[in-house]
């Protein structure tokens, strides 16, 4: 029993690690060592079931904030058969030699290719840790730039709003308001050339009534 027990601790403490491993390796931040530093959960006193829920939970926590871990496990509860491992005599597929034979052919002419491009990623120079490190320290540099860029774009953004007003107000006082004070001095104009053309019509017969009255 105690030889059970202990095996069945140490399980429970690998899966700790590996859960740990991962965080760091996605994140690069061990919050769960820092839970187990802090909490101290790591105590012979804690009962399985107590560790093996605080795995799940820290598992919970890890996929809610990254994308890719949920994804993986909700593919794990799809085709949990793609996470176990297969002899290498065991075909892992359901289809029937023929038909698996006809998906190899099919699929031939991919292979070389397949080949050449795994094998150029081989051959990719891993970059040397000066690299690596003065990426790292341009990260801020280039926060900041990002920072600005947002600020910059959100600028752009008003003054094409503000650039947008101007011109409609140009077009409604300058253009609008030229075309309607056109049509309303027409409109007096018409007015008063018809007063005129009246006037004139009844001084060309006032000046007819006296000429016949003078015959």
């Amino acid at each position: 029993m105690e030889a059970t027990n202990r095996t069945a601790f140490e399980t429970i403490n690998l899966l700790q690690y590996r859960l740990r491993r991962i965080e760091f390796l996605l994140t690069g931040y061990d919050e769960g060592q820092e839970q187990s530093d802090r909490l101290n959960i790591h105590t012979r006193d804690d009962t399985l079931a107590t560790r093996l829920a605080k795995i799940e939970s820290n598992l919970a926590r890890l996929a809610s904030q990254l994308p890719a871990v949920n994804d993986l496990l909700t593919l794990h509860a799809a085709f949990p058969d793609l996470f176990h491992a297969v002899g290498p005599n065991q075909i892992p597929t359901t289809l029937s030699p023929p038909e698996l034979l006809a998906t190899i052919n099919s699929n031939a002419t991919s292979y070389p290719t397949t080949a050449s491009r795994l094998t150029s990623v081989k051959d990719l120079p891993v970059p040397s840790a000066e690299s690596s490190a003065a990426l790292i320290d341009l990260q801020p540099r280039i926060a900041r730039v990002q920072l600005l860029q947002e600020s910059q774009g959100r600028e752009l953004a008003a003054l094409r709003h503000r650039s947008a007003s101007l011109i409609k107000r140009w077009y409604e006082l300058s253009v609008l308001g030229a075309s309607e004070c056109w049509t309303e001095w027409e409109k007096r104009m018409t007015a008063v050339e018809k007063q005129v053309r009246r006037q004139e019509g009844r001084i060309a017969r006032d000046v007819k009534t006296e000429e016949a009255y003078a015959s």
